[in-house]
């Protein structure tokens, strides 16, 4: 086989993917071509900024920023209720409740 040939073979097989391939990329770069040309006018970069010098030294004693903690009183109220407070009496294992139905 001549490369004329094989040539011939490979743009002629599988040729419906190779053209629908194509008209794909074409229909990508000109999306991507398009959006381009109407958000960014041009790709030129800023020159950078200059900062100016500062002419006084900076303070000894910067003042905060975070107010100060909240004083707690000494005393607070216990969030829990003792173990001799009011609790429901206790029922014999295996009655249920009343008022309740089973499956």
């Amino acid at each position: 086989m001549n490369w004329g040939h094989q040539l011939k073979e490979i743009i002629t097989r599988n040729w419906r993917e190779k053209i629908i391939s194509l008209v794909l990329a074409f229909l990508f770069w000109f999306m991507i071509k398009a959006q381009d040309t109407r958000n960014m006018p041009s790709y030129s970069v800023p020159p950078p900024a200059r900062m100016p010098l500062p002419t006084s030294p900076a303070p000894s004693q910067l003042t905060p920023v975070i107010p100060p903690p909240v004083q707690l009183p000494s005393e607070l109220e216990p969030m829990l209720s003792p173990p001799n407070a009011l609790t429901p009496p206790a029922r014999a294992p295996g009655t249920a409740l009343s008022g309740t139905r089973g499956l």
